[in-house]
C-alpha cells in the first residue's frame, strides 16, 4: 500500500513548520526544547482521490465535497451491485452530488474479478475474503480522509445489497447503520453481530431478480423473513408505524431500544435496482439511504 494520504499530508506539514521557523533551535540559553505539535490527520482536498486499499484491488474512488478542508465529516460506502465498478455505482446513485450538498464523504469499492461480484456468502470457490477486505477498507478511509470512525454507514445495490447485508452482520463493530437496496439475502451465512444495528432495507415489490418474496418453495432469501431477523437481534418488539413517504411507497418503521430503528421501504412498482435511479426526487434512494445512515453514530 502507498502511503496514506492523512500521513503524508502530515510529513508535509512538518516540512512547512520547519520552514516557518515554527522549531525552535535548543541551543538559546534558557529555552527548552519544544515539540512540534504535527497533526495527527490532514483531511485531502475537494474532489474524487483513489485511494489504494489492497494491491491486488481496484483503488477505492472517495469523492470529498467542495469547501474547506475538515475533519470528522460522515463517510458513506456504497458498494456496486454484480458487474459494476466503483466508477459505475457513482454514475448510478448519483451519491457525490448529495455529497457536495450535504458536506459527507462518499466511497465507491470495486469487487474483484473481470466481472467484479461481492463474494456475499463467503463460500464461493476461488473467491476473496470481501468482508475483511470491506473492514480494511473502512479503516483505511477513515485514517486517510480523516474521517469520523462513529459515523460511517454502508448502502449498495443488489450483490452489493447483499453484501451490505453480510457487513450488518460481520462489521456491525465499525458502522454506525446499513441500509441494503434490492439485496440477495438468500446465501447469507449465520449472522451474530457485536451489537445491534440500525438497519433500512429498500425493495420493489416487483424485483424479478431479487424476488420480495424469496426463491423457490422454500421462499429463500425473503424481505420479510430478513427483517424480522433483525427485528429479533435490535430488539425490536412495538408495533410497526406505517406511512407512505412518497406515492406507491409503503413505509414501516420499528422503534427499537437504544435509539436503533429498523425501516422498510417497499416501493410498489419498483424492479430490481436502486429506486430513483440518480435522481434526488421524488423518491431518492440516495437521499433516503443518506438521510437514514447520517442519522445514526456508533455506539448509540
Amino acid at each position: 500500500m502507498r502511503l496514506g494520504r492523512s500521513a503524508a499530508a502530515a510529513a508535509v506539514a512538518l516540512v512547512a513548520l520547519v520552514a516557518a521557523g515554527v522549531v525552535f533551535a535548543a541551543g538559546h540559553a534558557g529555552v527548552h526544547d519544544q515539540a512540534v505539535a504535527v497533526p495527527s490527520c490532514v483531511p485531502p482536498g475537494p474532489g474524487t482521490h483513489r485511494i489504494v486499499v489492497a494491491q491486488d484491488r481496484v483503488p477505492v474512488a472517495v469523492h470529498v465535497p467542495p469547501g474547506p478542508r475538515k475533519t470528522g465529516r460522515p463517510l458513506i460506502v456504497v458498494l456496486p451491485g454484480a458487474g459494476q465498478s466503483g466508477a459505475d455505482i457513482a454514475q448510478y446513485t448519483g451519491y457525490s452530488k448529495l455529497a457536495d450538498q450535504r458536506g459527507f464523504l462518499v466511497a465507491y469499492p470495486t469487487a474483484a474479478g473481470s466481472r467484479p461480484f461481492w463474494n456475499v456468502s463467503g463460500a464461493v470457490a476461488g473467491r476473496p475474503d470481501d468482508v475483511a477486505y470491506l473492514r480494511e477498507v473502512i479503516a483505511t478511509l477513515t485514517a486517510d480522509t480523516c474521517a469520523d470512525p462513529a459515523r460511517v454507514g454502508m448502502t449498495g445495490v443488489s450483490n452489493g445489497g447483499g453484501m451490505t447485508a453480510r457487513m450488518a452482520c460481520d462489521a456491525s463493530d465499525l458502522l454506525a447503520a446499513a441500509a441494503p437496496v434490492a439485496g440477495g439475502y438468500s446465501s447469507l451465512p449465520d449472522c451474530r453481530p457485536e451489537r445491534p444495528l440500525p438497519i433500512l432495507e429498500i425493495h420493489g415489490v416487483r424485483d424479478a431478480v431479487v424476488p420480495y418474496a424469496g426463491k423457490g418453495p422454500d421462499h429463500a432469501g425473503a424481505v420479510g423473513d430478513w427483517l424480522s431477523d433483525w427485528l429479533a437481534r435490535d430488539g425490536c418488539t412495538a408495533p410497526a408505524r406505517r406511512s407512505t413517504p412518497a406515492p406507491r411507497v409503503d413505509e414501516l418503521r420499528w422503534t427499537c431500544p437504544g435509539g436503533r430503528m429498523i425501516v422498510h421501504d417497499r416501493v410498489i412498482d419498483g424492479q430490481h435496482g436502486w429506486p430513483g435511479g440518480s435522481s434526488l426526487r421524488p423518491f431518492s434512494s440516495t437521499l433516503r439511504t443518506w438521510r437514514f445512515l447520517s442519522a445514526f453514530r456508533r455506539g448509540r
